[in-house]
């Protein structure tokens, strides 16, 4: 499953839900589109933008009681649903779990997370006790590989400068 979106609390008091978007693709929220959480699916009856996310209507979810229990929980997909994506982007899912390497073939262990930034995402390579920080730029990745699963990055990411 893949998630396109987190519960944040409840909205008026005929079930709707504030939600936070995980994804790009907004039709994921659009009148229509099937949502599972917790495994049971719910149909979208309707939803509209919001300062802070989207207002969704879910199919099931009648009272304000109902909405506030699914506080927290996530809005998923089947991963057979997942959008293609052009060349060069590649879903968190999977990276995750990709050997690391520089250029030169120093080891930086496993990409065990990705975290979402303003400017760019951060990748957290872990080699036992250790954590690399990766930016996820062209400068600094230089290849992603999925079918060998393994990333090269920059040498230079492991340089310190002495002050």
């Amino acid at each position: 499953m893949i998630r396109v979106g987190q519960v944040t609390g409840a909205f008026g008091v005929q079930g709707a839900v504030k939600v936070l978007p995980l994804t790009d693709f907004g039709d994921r929220f659009r009148a229509g589109a099937v949502l599972l959480v917790d495994g049971i699916t719910h149909h979208v009856e309707w939803s509209r933008e919001q300062t802070n996310g989207l207002v969704v209507k879910l199919s099931g979810l009648d009272t304000r009681t109902l909405a506030e229990l699914h506080r927290g929980r996530y809005l998923e997909v089947p991963a057979d649903a997942v959008h293609r994506l052009p060349a060069g982007a590649f879903y968190h899912h999977q990276l995750t779990g990709l050997a690391v390497a520089t250029a030169a073939g120093r080891d930086l262990g496993r990409l065990v997370e990705v975290l979402e930034r303003p400017a760019h995402d951060v990748w957290v390579a872990r080699l036992d006790n250790v954590e690399h920080l990766v930016p996820a730029t062209r400068e600094a990745v230089l290849e992603v590989d999925l079918e060998a699963g393994r990333v090269l990055v920059a040498d230079w990411l492991l340089e310190v400068e002495e002050a």
